[in-house]
């Protein structure tokens, strides 16, 4: 049985790191949040039943996380996309990268200052 598209998702992934372009942002340390969603095939993964055939979602949050922390990138938008590449460049079974970011604490009295989703 091959499936053609599977998804598999990473959601409320938090943690701290420099974004933004305001000069508090560039030394201090802020939360953001990420929902990231992959589409795979993962039937080998599934019959198998060996984690090569698919992606390790705790290691690929870690990378997501060391990656962005070491970034410091000042827009979200450059954030999502550069993120979404890495992605795909680095795991080649990802077929396709839905990815969600906010930044909570970013306006005063708002829930979130952006939240930005691109797909590839």
């Amino acid at each position: 049985m091959v499936i053609e598209k599977s998804k598999i998702e990473i959601k409320d992934l938090g943690f701290e790191c420099i974004l933004g372009t305001l000069p508090f942002e560039r030394v201090r340390p802020q939360p953001i949040v990420l929902n990231i969603s992959l589409e795979l095939d993962f039937s080998k993964a599934a019959i198998s039943e060996s984690i090569e055939c698919t992606v390790n979602y705790a290691a690929l949050a870690e990378e997501i996380r060391q990656f962005v922390c070491n970034s410091k990138f000042q827009l979200l938008e450059t954030l999502v996309l550069k993120t979404s590449k890495f992605l795909l460049e680095h795991y080649p079974r990802i077929q396709s990268v839905s990815l969600h970011v906010e930044k909570p604490e970013a306006i005063p009295g708002a829930r979130a200052a952006a939240e930005i989703q691109v797909r590839r």
